[in-house]
């Protein structure tokens, strides 16, 4: 199943690079990455950095309260190093070793770590929606943008609909799953409950409204500032462009991020990043320039201190790979 998924997204990769190159002048494409104006990539840190602990205390909050505080150190740590095997590995394996990491630093269970990073997803793509709602009044968008969003909407309301009602009605779920699992033979009905109700409680934090709405305000805050380093970017690379395109190319290259590609998203993310600046009427060969600099200005850098904090907690691939897959060494 996953080389199959592998394969998927190599073609598709090869595909998107293959529309993204041709009829390129690469002469121009050169002669704009030499143009930008690097010493914005200062100020450019500023958001990224906001962005990432934007993340981490959200992250933090969505641990139910019964639990010992999660230590923001770890969080960090386990953020980065899901960044750098999102880059590596295919099918986003990262998101799975997160959970099997923080389980690991904390000595939580895994159904539990992962629940957070479900919550934490859903949160994200609807705020991303909501940008896009947003920027209808000021941009009009393509077809493909608008039916992409159509699809996705409904599924992820009604996912975050799913999760309000089992964080509501937790004790209801598990004494409706215990009767049932009960009246099966050869069912582990304790351990199922024991695992579920572990997962649950990952829901914990979207049973109030007060922590709704907190949550709600770190997830704009993930990507405004995730915006406002776009937006910096376009400035280095003097694309002449409204504030209305940063937030677009911010949806759709972080939306488009669930297309199957190769590791690293290589020419699934240059091509979103090409069509969606083509929109605002940028020249083929500067929107080229600015998605290699973008993918490389993004992606690299989270890699590389992904890849430290692995080094530094002694965490090998194949270690974190075999964990993420199993739950080896993490309760359940």
């Amino acid at each position: 199943m996953r080389q199959w998924r592998f394969w998927v997204g190599v073609v598709v990769s090869l595909v998107c690079l293959i529309l993204v190159l041709r009829n390129v002048d690469y002469r121009e494409v050169i002669s704009a990455l030499r143009q930008a104006d690097y010493l914005w990539l200062i100020p450019a840190s500023i958001p990224l950095a906001a962005t990432i602990a934007s993340k981490v205390l959200r992250w933090q909050l969505l641990f139910p309260d019964h639990h010992p505080r999660v230590r923001r150190t770890n969080l960090l740590s386990a953020l980065m190093i899901s960044y750098a095997l999102n880059t590596i590995l295919p099918a986003r394996l990262g998101e799975v070793a997160r959970a099997y990491v923080i389980g690991q630093s904390e000595n939580l269970s895994k159904s539990l770590a992962f629940s957070t990073i479900v919550v934490e997803k859903v949160l994200d793509v609807l705020t991303l929606l909501l940008f896009l709602v947003l920027l209808v009044p000021t941009v009009t968008l393509p077809p493909w943008i608008q039916q992409s969003a159509m699809v996705m909407a409904p599924v992820f309301l009604a996912l975050f609909v799913l999760v309000l009602a089992l964080a509501y009605q937790r004790r209801r779920t598990l004494a409706l799953v215990q009767a049932v699992a009960g009246r099966l033979r050869g069912l582990p009905t304790q351990r199922l409950v024991s695992s579920l109700d572990s997962a649950l409680s990952g829901f914990d934090a979207l049973g109030s409204l007060k922590a709704n709405l907190v949550l709600w305000g770190w997830s704009i805050a993930v990507w405004v500032t995730s915006g406002l380093f776009i937006l910096v970017m376009m400035l280095a690379f003097h694309i002449d462009a409204p504030l209305s395109a940063a937030f677009l190319l911010l949806c759709v290259t972080s939306l488009g991020m669930t297309v199957p590609s190769s590791p690293g998203y290589i020419g699934v993310y240059h091509w979103l990043v090409v069509s969606t600046l083509y929109i605002f009427g940028v020249n083929r060969e500067l929107a080229l320039s600015f998605a290699f600099a973008l993918h490389a200005l993004t992606f690299l850098p989270l890699t590389l201190i992904g890849i430290y904090f692995m080094m530094r907690e002694n965490y090998s691939l194949q270690r974190i790979e075999e964990g993420a897959l199993t739950g080896h060494g993490v309760s359940d």
